[in-house]
């Protein structure tokens, strides 16, 4: 509902965020072209993966929209939108930019916390990028096993 996510940003002084059910750049170009939103949120897992995120990432980028991933899931979901980010450009593009910013889950969630050999962790609001092979984790395979329904 692209006119009501436009009605409800116009009507608050807070910034709307939104769209992590989206898909590829074509379903996130009307919201970020009509600006529907402040923040558009990626899942760098649903979305397209790390192309399709990093071509959002620009479009939303170029029309002054913020782009903060969705990062909800497991640690290789969480491994693969920390890359992401780090590929991003500090926001906004202004005199006084920041980071990129990571939405980290804090519920418990034995796919994020365990499943990586070395867990991803946040320390005093800081996730370093994780530096291995591909995307920078190596899985815990007994934490799959341990989970096993069938």
């Amino acid at each position: 509902d692209i006119d009501g996510y436009v009605e409800v940003t116009r009507a608050l002084d807070m910034a709307v965020a939104g769209a992590e059910n989206g898909f590829t750049r074509w379903g996130f170009r009307d919201l970020i072209v009509r600006k529907a939103m402040d923040i558009v949120q990626p899942d760098v897992c649903a979305a397209g993966g790390l192309s399709e995120c990093k071509k959002i990432a620009t479009l939303a980028i170029t029309h002054g929209v913020e782009c903060v991933p969705h990062a909800w899931g497991s640690a290789v979901g969480l491994a693969a939108t920390i890359q992401f980010l780090a590929a991003l450009p500090d926001q906004p593009p202004s005199l006084f930019p920041f980071s990129p910013m990571l939405e980290f889950e804090q519920e418990e969630n034995p796919f994020r916390d365990h499943l990586a050999l070395e867990p991803i962790r946040q320390v005093e609001g800081r996730v370093k990028v994780p530096t291995g092979p591909g995307l920078g984790i190596e899985i815990d395979r007994t934490v799959i096993d341990r989970h096993r329904v069938a």
